[in-house]
């Protein structure tokens, strides 16, 4: 199992649009990818899980992923949630 903690940047908080990238991301990887708010847990494949979390700016995450991609699983959402391209949302 791979685990790591993010804070959400977005200044909207983790709302439907970085949240269906995340899904999109997530479905792109054989591993199981959960969400843990401390309160809640959330498939990162499901949308409406992911949107019931209500993590805003600043919501602290720990991202747990098990599986046989679960290496290259971390790293790409490690970067989805780092990116900072002009222009691209920063989840």
């Amino acid at each position: 199992m791979k685990t790591f903690k993010i804070i959400i940047q977005n200044s909207e908080g983790l709302h439907a649009r970085p949240a269906s990238r995340l899904v999109s991301l997530c479905h792109r990887f054989d591993s199981n990818i959960t969400l843990d708010s401390g309160d809640m847990e959330a498939n990162g494949k499901n949308v409406t899980e992911v949107l019931g979390l209500g993590a805003e700016k600043g919501a602290r995450l720990t991202i747990k992923i098990t599986g046989k991609d679960e290496l290259k699983a971390k790293e790409a959402l490690k970067k989805l949630f780092t990116n900072n391209a002009p222009g691209s949302e920063k989840i």
